[in-house]
């Protein structure tokens, strides 16, 4: 990711919807799925620290990231248990963790030598959380900005999770509502923003931002129940096998 998205990221994560929205379902799910009393979690590609703050409620939260820049932020957060690494190569000990989360990171790596350090360093009948960006046809110049390899469908996430020796537990796209919207927007900033950029985390307001937030969590709702059949991303929850 650019270093200056660390800021932008610094300073929306606490209150954007997205943000919130992703955090939401990934404590539910780890409430649901984890059976393990104060279970040592990993955030893998932890940013500036936002997540880890918010799932020091279900357990022991370790951070990894390659970037200094973002372990800075976390530091002013009060974390501690940091590490400078990357996914492909954590460096940390093999069987030592009971929850990993990979929120938006895989699309960043090397995804088959991600999913082997992850299955090494994880636990037997550990869980993974993971959320990446659906549907190659969605890629923009966003996708580039964030430095993404490639983005996903459901069967091709599949595909290499169950060829890693992962189970998978809960598949599904997410935000559903945003696509139609997204790709008008995207097209729009592209043809005004060819030297740089912006976020596309500022184009919320405070209503946008309340509507949204109130989306996703009904959308949340049908998901945890059954299956929506696209949107922008997709979460998964899948178990080690063996």
């Amino acid at each position: 990711m650019k270093k200056y998205l660390y800021e932008d990221l610094y300073q929306l994560e606490d209150n954007h919807w997205w943000h919130i929205a992703k955090r939401r379902a990934v404590y539910k799910l780890i409430k649901k799925y984890n059976t393990k009393k104060n279970p040592k979690i990993l955030d893998i590609g932890c940013g500036t620290g936002k997540n880890m703050d918010e799932l020091q409620k279900l357990g022991t939260v370790y951070g990894l990231d390659r970037s200094s820049e973002a372990l800075k932020f976390c530091r002013k957060r009060g974390l501690k248990l940091l590490t400078k690494g990357t996914a492909e190569k954590t460096n940390l000990e093999t069987n030592s963790f009971d929850i990993i989360t990979i929120l938006d990171v895989l699309e960043h790596t090397d995804d088959k030598q991600t999913l082997t350090e992850m299955r090494r360093i994880l636990k037997k009948n550990g869980i993974i959380i993971i959320t990446v960006p659906a549907f190659p046809w969605l890629w923009s110049k966003w996708d580039e900005v964030l430095q993404h390899k490639k983005r996903y469908t459901v069967n091709t996430l599949k595909e290499i999770l169950v060829a890693h020796n992962f189970y998978p537990i809960k598949m599904t796209y997410l935000y559903s509502f945003l696509m139609l919207p997204l790709l008008i927007i995207r097209k729009i900033k592209q043809k005004i923003s060819k030297d740089f950029y912006k976020s596309d985390f500022k184009l919320s307001n405070p209503l946008f931002n309340f509507l949204l937030n109130n989306l996703s969590k009904f959308e949340f709702l049908l998901a945890e129940k059954s299956y929506i059949p696209f949107g922008t991303s997709i979460l998964v929850v899948a178990k080690k096998n063996g």
